[in-house]
């Protein structure tokens, strides 16, 4: 088959989700095939992909029509409620894997109480911090900074895990 650009050609949308008609707008080297599309429903470029229509030769999975007295007789099975978790398991769970992370945040809140003379700084992207400093957040509550991972990055430690968020912008 011969391929021109500014033909048209059957392929599958991937913003349609659907067998279209497309507009080639790019070959392959040597004419081996259309490399990018366009759809003419909904004008979207993508690259080629073939028509997802099953093949003639293929048989259909299923029939075509569909006997209604033969499938009230024989409907499908009904599938086994979902078994819900209790409300322990679930809480259980989800702290689980932030349990060493919090024990470590409340260690570093102690030795801070304790310190007694660092005040809570409030978090701002334009501020600059420093390994050690408290820090009180919107979102995430209080915690210290764990280390300066660039100029502009910091990991901080709270009480839900650890997070690397921006600091020193203008």
């Amino acid at each position: 088959m011969v391929f021109k650009v500014g033909g048209d050609i059957d392929a599958y949308c991937t913003k349609c989700r659907l067998d279209t008609i497309h507009v080639v707008v790019a070959l392959k080297p040597g004419n081996e095939g259309p490399k990018r599309v366009e759809c003419k429903s909904c004008g979207g470029q993508h690259m080629y992909h073939a028509p997802k229509l099953p093949s003639r030769t293929e048989a259909p999975s299923q029939p075509a029509v569909v006997n209604r007295s033969a499938a009230a007789r024989n409907p499908p099975p009904p599938k086994p409620p979902k078994a819900a978790k209790p409300a322990a398991a679930k809480a259980a769970a989800l702290s689980a894997p932030a349990g060493a992370g919090a024990r470590e945040w409340l260690r570093r809140m102690e030795d801070l109480a304790h310190q007694g003379g660092t005040p809570i700084r409030p978090y701002s992207m334009r501020e600059t911090f420093a390994a050690g400093d408290p820090v009180s957040h919107p979102k995430f509550g209080k915690g210290v900074v764990l280390e300066v991972i660039e100029a502009k990055k910091c990991a901080i430690l709270f009480e839900e895990g650890r997070k690397v968020l921006a600091m020193g912008g203008a």
